[in-house]
């Protein structure tokens, strides 16, 4: 004696899956409505009479209710895989693509070996459920399915639980399905009759499920999803190597795909390859900037920042990123970015937005009073016709209102002449991982591009 129960898979779910809970639903809702009203309602769609309504309204009934429960066992198991990495309509649509192609494979049988089968009402979504589960087989290589077992003959018990891949569970089920269609058909093109299990219906679905995943090269896209979301744990070094190599053959063929450059550098911080993460990041945030990406390409500057200095963009994609970090809260280096702009020397609308962003942003922050001054003043003195002239005027007179800031006290004569203590910025540190001689760091009102005195997360 043989039995098992799937419990589980080991792929982690990332999303809620409504869809297929409201599938489950819709099915057991039938069930108890056929119940209670077994007369008034249809048996099921008679492959010999095919009306639309009656399959699609098939597709939900269930000849009992332990075949009710299989069915949405498996129909939980694997669709809740599918909708959460390819979305409910996608499941949907492979959902009643699959049970047609069950209903077609049936009746084609049917037609050729067993007329009186034809004749017998179908329930069932079962050729729906094998859809997915053929989806599954070419998607999932990596997900196992836990499977509780009972093996027993004579005196000999044993129980307990195993992990099988899912390509190999779902390969073992329609074998065995392909097996018992075989013998079934045969039997009734020598007796006759019909009825019982459409073995057919569930390879027919399995068939579409399959081969409509492997023609959508739906297998891509969760080698994709996996990688750049982080579904797929990294366990040590070797594995961040193996799926960094993954990620930079994906950016060879899409060397637009900024989320791959992210995860990229994601991967090869945890293999240890500092240089290389930062130029991934880098990359990855010219890309989300690019596409309007504004929190993305924070993301990515705040992990580029730790292994490498800022690389030379667009003045555009500086005015976006600026604008971005100013957003996320990181008033520092936007107005670092700011600043950069109005130091290159142009004179157009640009600079004008960057000085009087700048003006304000500095004149919000603690020890840079002297700084919005300057840019206010500068904004004044350069555009004279600017719309900004009004808020600049107001905001300088606000500016030199202020109360000066008092100077740092001088350091006691025992402490030598170096005694002034220097804050440690990040600049300091990334200086001194690199080896480098000297960690001064640079005048605030001169940074470049933004590394005025991040703080530390």
């Amino acid at each position: 004696m043989f039995f098992f129960l799937p419990l589980g898979t080991t792929r982690p779910r990332w999303r809620v899956p409504y869809l297929t809970y409201g599938l489950i639903g819709a099915n057991v809702l039938v069930f108890i409505l056929r119940m209670g009203s077994e007369e008034a309602m249809p048996r099921g769609f008679v492959p010999a009479h095919p009306s639309l309504p009656m399959w699609v309204a098939s597709t939900f009934m269930h000849a009992g209710v332990f075949h009710l429960l299989g069915n949405m066992l498996f129909l939980w198991l694997f669709a809740t895989l599918t909708e959460d990495v390819f979305g409910a309509w996608l499941l949907l649509a492979f959902y009643f693509a699959s049970d047609l192609g069950a209903t077609v494979l049936h009746s084609l049988v049917g037609v050729l070996f067993s007329p009186g089968s034809l004749e017998v009402p179908v329930v069932g979504a079962s050729g729906a459920i094998a859809g997915i589960m053929g989806l599954s087989a070419v998607c999932f290589l990596r997900t196992k399915v836990r499977v509780w077992y009972l093996v027993g003959w004579f005196l000999y018990w044993r129980t307990g639980v195993a992990e099988i891949g899912a390509p190999a569970f779902v390969g073992l089920w329609v074998g065995w399905e392909v097996i018992q269609g075989l013998l079934k058909t045969s039997l009734e093109a020598s007796y006759g009759g019909g009825g019982g299990v459409a073995h057919w219906a569930h390879v027919g679905g399995f068939a579409v499920g399959l081969g409509g995943a492997l023609a959508l090269k739906l297998r891509k896209r969760v080698v994709h999803t996996d990688l750049v979301e982080g579904r797929r744990p990294v366990t040590g070094q070797f594995e961040a190597f193996a799926q960094a190599g993954e990620l930079e053959r994906m950016v060879e063929q899409s060397p637009n795909d900024a989320d791959a450059w992210y995860a990229l550098g994601r991967a090869r911080e945890g293999s240890g390859r500092l240089a290389k993460a930062g130029e991934a990041h880098a990359r990855a945030m010219e890309l989300f900037l690019r596409q309007r990406r504004g929190a993305e390409a924070v993301a990515a500057y705040k992990a580029m920042r730790e292994y490498r200095e800022m690389p030379a963009l667009p003045e555009a994609l500086v005015f976006l990123l600026a604008c971005a970090l100013e957003d996320a809260g990181r008033k520092e280096d936007a107005f670092g970015m700011f600043r950069q702009l109005t130091l290159s020397g142009q004179k157009g609308p640009q600079t004008e937005t960057a000085l009087i962003r700048a003006a304000e942003i500095a004149g919000g922050l603690p020890g840079y009073r002297v700084q919005a001054e300057e840019c206010y003043q500068a904004l004044l003195r350069e555009f004279p016709y600017s719309p900004w002239r009004a808020m600049a005027t107001e905001g300088l007179a606000k500016v030199r209102a202020m109360p000066r800031e008092r100077p740092a006290p001088e350091a006691a004569p025992e402490a030598g002449p170096d005694a002034r203590a220097k804050p440690v910025t990040r600049w300091d540190r990334l200086e001194r991982r690199r080896g480098r001689q000297g960690t001064d760091t640079p005048e605030r009102d001169l940074r470049p591009l933004g590394d005025v005195g991040q703080e530390e997360k």
